[in-house]
């Protein structure tokens, strides 16, 4: 499905027409209108129109439009016209009212999210604060007890955990925009305001919740218990799944099974980040504080030393006044001097021969005795029962485990898990099989890919 499967062709041409101000504009009042109320007539729009944009009506030419048809140059005439236009691009529509014929004004579904969305963007409305680590324990601990409860838990767990870590991504952002805005502002009261106003506001409304209130670090460890314990229990995981199955929105169980599973999965995956996303989160708002307050204290000190009247010449140096009090009152010349280094050589660029290939050498039967020694003290170190010992005790209870998940304290226990990826590859006697993942993970210092290891029924 395409975008324009969904929307008109003509959706945004007022947005780049002439007179795209006034569309916004009015836009706005549709939105406002709609806050209010269920429906609402023609005439009635009209009249919020007129009364919220009369001195934009009157300023505005609307007779380079297309398809312009003002019957006469003046307010109502214009906010008719404005109507049919936003008809025709298809942001409403009109509905006739079966009692009394009079024509009532509506929104599709995709204009009324498309005007939600200009109106955030210009009134900068303030982020709300959303306890979505708590929402998704909550949900889970319920489960936990309800079992009938599990999918329900598992969609709400999924919703909190994606939109927390959208959330988490736009806050490391917003912290960068701050930053940004403050290094290129020359105005130390708007720094000021900035800092101590929108800046702490901002933090104390959003980013400071995020380590107190609604920390994630304080959930990010139940919630992966519990979600460890439904992937452990086969018994509730079948019925989680064959009561999805049952929905109208899966067509086979496989497909309910994939679309839990990897629910399960991503929300894990996000816990599993987390720490790290949220100490991103805290060096960047370090930064921008300690960047700040040096910057404040640079443009209360700067005026007063040459270095920063210098500057401020250089900054204006633009305006003629000052370009001729430059001419007259500095002297400038080039002062240039020959080193060692300003002699130039040019390289050497001979074409290189072909030199004559290195003998191979033939590995002689003492050396492969020593390996073939060397083979056997290591089948004796590392046992199959040894490698089958590593491999229970990480599985424990569980009906798989992926690499990223296996205990790696020390080299050898890297080695044994090498050991048992071979062994669960090449016989079929081990207790578990090997399934093959190109993702490379870090697991203790080691970079591994993240195999997954499978019970043999």
């Amino acid at each position: 499905m395409k975008l324009f499967d969904k929307i008109p062709e003509n959706f945004f041409s007022i947005l780049v027409s002439k007179n795209k101000n006034i569309y916004v504009d009015a836009l706005f009042v549709l939105g406002e209108a709609y806050d209010q109320e269920l429906s609402i007539s023609k005439e009635n729009i009209i009249s919020r129109l007129i009364n919220n944009l009369e001195d934009d009506f009157e300023a505005e030419d609307f007779s380079e439009e297309e398809d312009s048809e003002l019957k006469e140059d003046n307010v109502s005439s214009k906010a008719y016209f404005l109507l049919r236009k936003l008809k025709w691009a298809g942001w409403i529509e009109f509905e006739m009212q079966r009692d009394t014929f009079e024509e009532n004004v509506t929104l599709p579904a995709y204009s009324s999210e498309f005007i939600k969305f200009l109106r955030s963007i210009v009134q900068e409305e303030k982020a709300q604060f959303t306890t979505r680590a708590f929402s998704t324990y909550s949900s889970l601990k319920i489960a936990s007890t309800d079992k009938s409860e599990t999918y329900n838990a598992i969609n709400a767990a999924y919703q909190n955990t994606m939109e927390l870590n959208n959330e988490l991504k736009s806050l490391y952002h917003n912290i960068g925009r701050f930053h940004k805005k403050m290094i290129i502002e020359d105005n130390i009261n708007e720094i000021i305001r900035q800092h101590f106003f929108e800046y702490k506001e901002y933090s104390d409304e959003i980013i400071f919740p995020r380590f107190t209130r609604d920390s994630v670090l304080r959930y990010k460890v139940p919630i992966r218990k519990m979600l460890n314990d439904i992937l452990a229990d086969n018994e509730l995981l079948e019925e989680t799944i064959e009561r999805a199955s049952q929905k109208s929105m899966y067509k086979t169980k496989e497909e309910a099974e994939n679309d839990i599973m990897s629910k399960i999965r991503s929300v894990i995956d996000v816990y599993e980040n987390i720490e790290y996303t949220m100490s991103q989160i805290e060096k960047k708002n370090t930064d921008y504080v300690r960047a700040s307050v040096q910057r404040m204290q640079y443009l209360l000190t700067s005026d007063k030393e040459l270095k920063g009247k210098l500057v401020n010449i250089l900054k204006n140096s633009k305006k003629e006044q000052v370009l001729e009090k430059m001419q007259d009152e500095v002297n400038l010349f080039t002062q240039e001097y020959i080193d060692k280094d300003s002699i130039y050589i040019r390289n050497s660029n001979d074409k290189r021969k072909q030199g004559k290939p290195l003998p191979v050498q033939k590995t002689n039967v003492t050396d492969m005795e020593l390996y073939k020694e060397f083979a056997k003290s290591l089948e004796k170190r590392y046992s199959n029962k040894k490698i089958n010992d590593f491999m229970k005790k990480n599985f424990g209870d569980k009906p798989f485990i992926t690499a990223e998940e296996m205990d790696l304290q020390t080299t050898e226990d890297l080695i044994l898990l090498i050991l048992a990826t071979v062994k669960g590859e090449r016989t079929e006697k081990s207790f578990y099989y090997v399934q093959d993942n190109n993702e490379i993970v870090n697991n203790n210092g080691f970079k591994i890919p993240n195999m997954k290891f499978i019970r043999r029924n």
